[in-house]
């Protein structure tokens, strides 16, 4: 594929959930392929921030804080002068918001792509269609396909490659150190039992039991999770029987993609864990409840299993999942037996 205009300044804005920043990496390494002469900017929220500084297709993290420095109308009046500071001749607007269409509407004498979706689309100077046939990399790709006369999905998913975050290698190396000295001859399971949405959260007792059977089976058990999955956490702590390495509320985003680099597999709920997972080169077992691959936001990689109910019909009842069940039976989880994860664990392990 071959660009058909010249960009030397770009911006990539994408102010979402955790999964939807990692998922954009593909995206922004194949505009670096596409415009190897131009500054790439990445706009997300604050507290992600730290997964993407010095990833070298990335040339600086600007940060949208929409919660706080640039709420309302005022904020957003103070984040257009800061973009409009940067002069990009193009900016590729990911977010479908009225927020982010009225933002790009006020900046100058910059080229805008977004999707046909989004609020307000008559704004961009150029707009694709977000197919939903497509997973979310794949969608996100094909915003290309306004920019290159001879664009090819095939093509860019080839320069877009995996999924990235910031490994540092110097902590890696000091996490494997220690699962060898810890736990040697014996392969770690990451276990991330939390979500931001009750009703992705897999019960944590299920959790349990599949860590239990591996930890029997002579494999070592690895807890994650920050301080929003602190009811999750403290549930797996209470009930777990057997030692494992605790790395609940120790972890900051920026180390957890270079200690997850060192297991082996981890298993979780459909949540950012599991795209950074992906993103350090980990496969992961995900147990999906109220949402469905078809989402498009399935683990983008090969190895990686998705496990699921499919024998109901009230799938997917969100984008996100929900707080509450809106059935009152939560079968789409409750229904998951923990024989089903663990057998999708073991394929993935006696592989390799």
């Amino acid at each position: 594929m071959k660009a058909n205009s010249q960009f030397k300044n770009i911006l990539v804005f994408n102010p979402a959930f955790l999964g939807d920043t990692i998922i954009t990496t593909p995206l922004i390494r194949a505009l670096h392929v596409l415009y190897p002469k131009a500054k790439i900017s990445f706009c997300i929220r604050p507290e992600h921030a730290d997964l993407f500084y010095n990833i070298p297709f990335i040339n600086e993290v600007i940060i949208f804080d929409k919660r706080n420095t640039h709420k309302g109308f005022g904020g957003l009046l103070k984040f257009v002068k800061i973009i409009s500071n940067y002069q990009f001749d193009l900016i590729i607007d990911l977010h479908l918001s009225l927020r982010s269409s009225t933002l790009f509407s006020m900046v100058k004498n910059t080229y805008i792509v977004g999707f046909s979706s989004a609020v307000m689309s008559y704004l961009f100077n150029k707009r694709v269609e977000k197919k939903q046939e497509l997973c979310e990399v794949e969608r996100n790709l094909m915003i290309l396909s306004a920019l290159c006369d001879d664009f090819s999905l095939e093509d860019a998913k080839k320069i877009g490659g995996p999924l990235t975050a910031y490994i540092d290698k110097h902590l890696k190396e000091n996490a494997l150190s220690y699962f060898a000295v810890s736990a040697p001859d014996r392969k770690v399971i990451g276990i991330a039992p939390g979500s931001v949405w009750s009703t992705k959260r897999y019960p944590v007792e299920y959790f349990v039991n599949v860590a239990e059977d591996l930890y029997n089976k002579g494999y070592a058990v690895a807890l994650f999770g920050g301080k929003d999955d602190k009811e999750s956490l403290d549930e797996f702590a209470s009930l777990f029987k057997y030692p494992y390495f605790d790395f609940a509320y120790k972890t900051s985003l920026k180390e957890l993609p270079a200690i997850l680099s060192a297991v082996d597999l981890l298993l979780s709920n459909d949540s950012g864990a599991m795209h950074i997972a992906i993103a350090a080169g980990i496969p992961a077992v995900a147990v999906f409840g109220p949402t469905v691959k078809s989402l498009g936001f399935f683990p983008y990689d090969e190895k990686s299993i998705v496990v699921e109910n499919n024998d109901i019909n009230c799938r997917p009842c969100g984008k996100h999942g929900g707080n509450t069940c809106p059935k009152g039976h939560f079968k789409c989880m409750k229904d998951i037996e923990p024989e089903r994860v663990l057998i999708a664990a073991l394929s993935i392990l006696q592989q390799g």
